[in-house]
């Protein structure tokens, strides 16, 4: 789910221009923009944000809008392009947008600019982590981007606590390099020091998102073998995970596999793995598995109106914009700072995924105190609680 080569970025931001406009008649639509790679490996990601955002829009307007106006959704595929997310942004913003939201793909853009041209960046930006806290959890989050994803900080320090207990040999990761790999590294890395342990071993692959093409990965499945380690964390695309499981059947290998948020918000690995996913232990968001009334409804509703289920992008993507809805009213503003200030004093929101909120310091909604361990069953095809 993110594009994000360091020199493609600073080239995107530092050949983008400014220029924007707030003003409306009161009758005219609020606009909010949407960036989603909906095509490529996580394009069932981008497919299940842009489908969250369509939800709470028709909900919000249903109910009369926001200051008596109704808001208009405009989503565009960035196609996991940093070059094509960045133009995408300033088209946004030039059309009058007040909120972009995303890019689950090339969050790393988005960020940047949404600090550039000092607009709230909200939902699913890529997967928190180092897209919103560039110098790890306890440094200040970018100002303007307001994550509702799985962060990656979360899941890594999720996979870290039990892997500490239960892999006496080791814990191997093999990552890819952008800021998603590198933010659950980041949380695993981080609980192992607290421990005074070490990483068996850290690898990383660069990955093909557009397309989703997978990766011959027999050379790393060497390098973990020669640590010793028997557990390895493979954060990577779901078609890649797969592959890696399919190779370590093909080798005769029995490791405990841990996966990354994308592991288990659909069927796409479990399907591509087939028993070979048997074992895998991911983590999922509590709120998913003991599911509120209001979360239910809301699944519902989406079964309804686009004959599938909710992944946990789609929940994500729907209380984003209908936070963005109560800072509107809050702030009874559309003027970004005004925004900025509402999203940073929201606290206590009744999302569908939880009691959600922000400050100046809190710019993500999902910590690793949200997350239950899962693990796959091959014979029910379905993801189990751990409970050991």
């Amino acid at each position: 789910m993110r594009k994000r080569l360091a020199n493609s970025i600073v080239t995107t931001v530092a050949t983008l221009l400014f220029g924007t406009g707030y003003a409306y008649a009161s009758s005219d639509p609020i606009l909010v923009g949407l960036i989603a790679g909906t095509t490529g490996a996580y394009g069932s990601t981008g497919v299940a944000t842009v489908q969250g955002a369509q939800l709470a829009i028709e909900k919000i307007n249903a109910s009369g809008g926001v200051l008596g106006r109704p808001l208009k959704l405009e989503w565009h595929n960035d196609d996991a392009s940093a070059t094509l997310a960045g133009q995408l942004f300033k088209k946004l913003v030039s059309n009058g947008a007040v909120a972009i939201a995303g890019s689950p793909d090339t969050g790393p853009v988005t960020a940047q600019l949404a600090n550039r041209y000092k607009i709230p960046d909200i939902g699913v930006v890529d997967d928190g982590g180092l897209t919103v806290y560039t110098q790890g959890p306890d440094g200040a989050p970018n100002p303007w981007v307001f994550d509702f994803g799985l962060n990656t900080f979360a899941w890594g320090a999720k996979i870290a606590e039990y892997a500490l207990k239960h892999c006496p040999s080791g814990l191997a990761v093999l990552h890819d390099p952008t800021t998603y790999g590198e933010g659950g590294y980041y949380g695993i890395k981080q609980v192992y020091d607290k421990a005074g342990k070490l990483i068996a071993s850290n690898q990383t692959i660069t990955e093909n998102w557009s397309t989703g093409a997978t990766t011959g990965l027999i050379p790393e499945i060497n390098a973990i073998k020669a640590t010793g380690a028997t557990c390895v964390d493979v954060w990577l695309t779901p078609q890649d995970q797969a592959a890696f499981a399919q190779d370590l059947h093909s080798l005769g290998l029995k490791y405990t596999v841990f996966g990354n948020d994308e592991t288990n918000a659909d069927d796409t690995y479990s399907k591509l793995a087939g028993d070979q996913a048997d074992g895998t232990i991911s983590a999922a968001l509590t709120s998913a598995l003991h599911p509120s009334a209001d979360l239910q409804a809301f699944a519902a509703d989406y079964k309804k109106k686009f004959n599938e289920d909710p992944t946990p992008f789609a929940e994500t993507s729907y209380d984003s914009i209908m936070m963005l809805a109560q800072a509107i009213t809050n702030a009874k503003s559309t003027e970004p700072k005004a925004l900025q200030a509402a999203f940073n004093s929201i606290s206590h929101f009744g999302g569908i995924t939880g009691d959600l909120g922000f400050s100046p310091q809190n710019h993500v909604t999902i910590t690793a105190a949200e997350l239950t361990l899962v693990k796959y069953d091959a014979a029910t095809k379905t993801w189990v609680e751990v409970t050991d």
